[in-house]
């Protein structure tokens, strides 16, 4: 799995975090998909595995064809995989709006703010 870090980057959250990654990975993969992710700041990360220590979401993102970690800033790590090959619709994936900037995750990968306010369509890939 190929890493990039873009450690300079100033971030204040995770929502900023993950647009940066979104958007690097953008340059790097045709259908950037967000596998797993880990926000050392609050101890979260995705998805989650019960009974899960350590770096599972890791294993988990190397495991479900992830292909790309970036790790921003000092506290945020996303792993993603390159879509463009999948077939439609995928059960699996979800595809999310943020401030104009559609991309997709695993279902696992989403956030609980993203199924509330970001334009959370499960299934289908491409809203549905």
């Amino acid at each position: 799995m190929q890493t990039i870090a873009l450690a300079d980057m100033d971030v204040r959250d995770f929502s900023q975090a993950r647009r940066a990654a979104v958007d690097k990975a953008g340059d790097v993969l045709a259908r950037p998909t967000i596998v797993a992710w880990k926000d050392d700041n609050s101890g979260k990360t995705a998805p989650e595995i019960p009974g899960g220590k350590g770096d599972r979401w890791h294993d988990y993102g190397e495991s479900n064809e992830g292909v790309l970690e970036l790790q921003v800033g000092k506290a945020y790590h996303f792993i993603f995989t390159d879509a463009d090959g999948f077939t439609e619709p995928d059960m699996n994936l979800a595809t999310l709006n943020d401030n104009g900037k559609t991309f997709l995750c695993l279902n696992d990968a989403c956030t609980e703010e993203d199924k509330q306010k970001l334009g959370y369509f499960p299934g289908g890939g491409m809203g549905g």
